[in-house]
């Protein structure tokens, strides 16, 4: 008797697809940016010293939880949990005081993860997903962050949108590590990947969340970017793979 897979199809299609990771990524990346307890980032210096690499990380864990049967998932979550516990011990042992990565925080990465999966679903397949595919993928990433112990996550997709909304007013701001972590990107993906960054940015992460951030979108993009959902499965999806991508993370991406 096979054992039942966790989420829906709907969930494993786009994490399945390494050009709905990658928006994944241009949206956290810029929010990331933002987010009060980024400073966490800079003391495991695993994002600012690499990005990609820490992208393909990401990749991995989330291909993983995917692939899983639905009965592993809860122990998957209190892996990853684990690991972050093991990041404020350290902390805890080099400063002292209380080091703790709040619920907020935590919650912020889920938010991340919803919105720019579904924002490119809507993207590069060139249609809205359905308030039932919305509420599904909702639900199977609030269960895996349940699983994680996040609390306080809305009960269906529509609560999100109103908790989601309060969020950005209230913590996405420019802070101290903002200019640093851009630096980061910059210093990781070289002066024409970063260009490239920055405007997959500005189209396609919402004004809400960017505008604080000022990077404003080149009319010289907008053909790209509006072709690349056409274009992107044809015989050239390798070639645009190879100027999006650094060839490290194009290795670590193919032996998944």
């Amino acid at each position: 008797m096979s054992e039942e897979a966790f989420g829906c199809e709907f969930t494993r299609r786009m994490w399945k697809d390494l050009d709905h990771i990658l928006l994944i990524y241009v949206g956290s990346a810029t929010e990331f940016a933002l987010v009060e307890e980024n400073h966490w980032l800079f003391f495991t210096n695993k994002l600012p010293s690499a990005p990609w690499d820490r992208f393909t990380s990401t990749f991995a864990w989330n291909r993983r939880l995917v692939l899983s049967p639905k009965e592993k998932v809860a122990a998957l979550g209190e892996t990853i949990r684990g690991f972050h516990d093991h990041v404020e011990a350290q902390r805890i042992e080099q400063e002292g005081g209380i080091q703790k990565i709040s619920n907020d925080a935590f919650q912020a990465v889920g938010f991340m993860l919803i919105e720019y999966a579904l924002l490119a679903n809507a993207y590069l397949e060139r249609r809205e997903p359905t308030a039932e595919e919305k509420d599904a993928y909702y639900q199977d990433q609030k269960a895996f962050f349940e699983a994680m112990g996040v609390e306080d996550l809305a009960e269906d997709y529509e609560g999100f949108v109103v908790q989601r909304r309060q969020q950005i007013e209230e913590q996405l701001k420019p802070n101290d590590c903002t200019g640093p972590l851009f630096d980061a990107y910059r210093k990781d993906l070289g002066a024409f990947r970063y260009t490239l960054l920055k405007q997959f940015m500005a189209w396609f992460v919402p004004e809400s969340v960017i505008a604080p951030l000022e990077i404003r979108r080149s009319v010289w993009f907008a053909p790209f970017y509006h072709l690349f959902p056409v274009i992107r499965c044809g015989p050239v999806s390798g070639l645009l793979h190879r100027i999006l991508l650094p060839k490290r993370v194009r290795n670590g991406l193919g032996s998944f």
